[in-house]
């Protein structure tokens, strides 16, 4: 157990007995795509995405969730992507699942679509992004969402710039997800007047160059970055840009593929 920051502890291979009133956030190691698990105080759990078709998303989840628990409370789409979508049929599948977060954009791909038909099925409630609604989990944990504007519903669009944007808030601290953000979308939510800052952030987009530009950064002031990247990527994520930026403002990086599984917990 290493101390990053205060309030704020790293894990690379750790079980846990939850809930322990403590927040937990683990960034899966997926490979090439992104993969998170939250644990609440409560014991509440939220998924937010669900990683690469080479990916081991269901195997993580395994790893931290009790294994006669079979129910998850939220799903987090951040875009319709197979790289963060991949595993979501088979979640649906595998667990019950209480409620679904997504922008509702639409997409041909084949796994989003029986993604689609397995939600119509279950009939689990859609709850699309919307800035002006935040959710409370009723433990000191609030879902903020920053971007995008709720209108994407039956649209078309290139998936990373409407990604959905969200903050975790905590009283000890903020993780805030990115999805695929590329500058596009970071310069349309700062120019929202959204508050940005947080304690740690998913960097965007596997460390692509396209995204984390330093005003973005600037206004987040993370004390901690995390990336998702696969080993030896055909990407070359992150990208060398991208962890000198982090170096120059002076802003740790932990990467999942050299990492493994990351915790971050409050």
């Amino acid at each position: 157990m290493i101390v990053l920051a205060a309030g704020i502890f790293f894990s690379s291979r750790e079980l846990q007995r939850l809930p322990d009133g403590k927040l937990h956030v683990y960034f899966l190691d997926v490979g090439q795509g992104d993969g998170a698990l939250i644990v609440t105080p409560s014991g509440k759990q939220i998924v937010i995405d669900g990683g690469p078709a080479e990916g081991a998303m269901l195997s993580e989840l395994s790893n931290h969730l009790p294994f006669f628990d079979r129910s998850i409370d939220m799903l987090v789409l951040s875009h319709p992507h197979l790289d963060h979508l991949f595993a979501f049929p088979d979640i649906l599948r595998r667990y019950r699942v209480g409620r679904i977060l997504m922008t509702g954009e639409q997409a041909a791909l084949p796994r989003y679509q029986e993604f689609l038909g397995l939600i119509r099925e279950q009939r689990i409630p859609i709850l699309l992004a919307d800035p002006d609604k935040d959710i409370d989990f009723g433990d000191g944990v609030t879902l903020d969402i920053v971007w995008p504007q709720p209108d994407l519903f039956g649209k078309t669009s290139d998936g990373n710039n409407t990604s959905v944007m969200l903050r975790i808030l905590t009283g000890s601290g903020i993780v805030f997800f990115s999805g695929d953000a590329e500058k596009e979308e970071e310069i349309a939510a700062l120019a929202s007047g959204a508050d940005m800052r947080a304690t740690v952030l998913k960097v965007a987009h596997h460390g692509s160059k396209t995204s984390s530009e330093t005003g973005f950064l600037l206004a987040v002031r993370p004390s901690l970055g995390i990336i998702s990247a696969g080993k030896k990527n055909k990407f070359g994520h992150p990208n060398a840009v991208i962890l000198d930026r982090f170096e120059a403002l002076g802003v740790p990086l932990k990467v999942t593929s050299v990492e493994g599984m990351i915790e971050v917990r409050y």
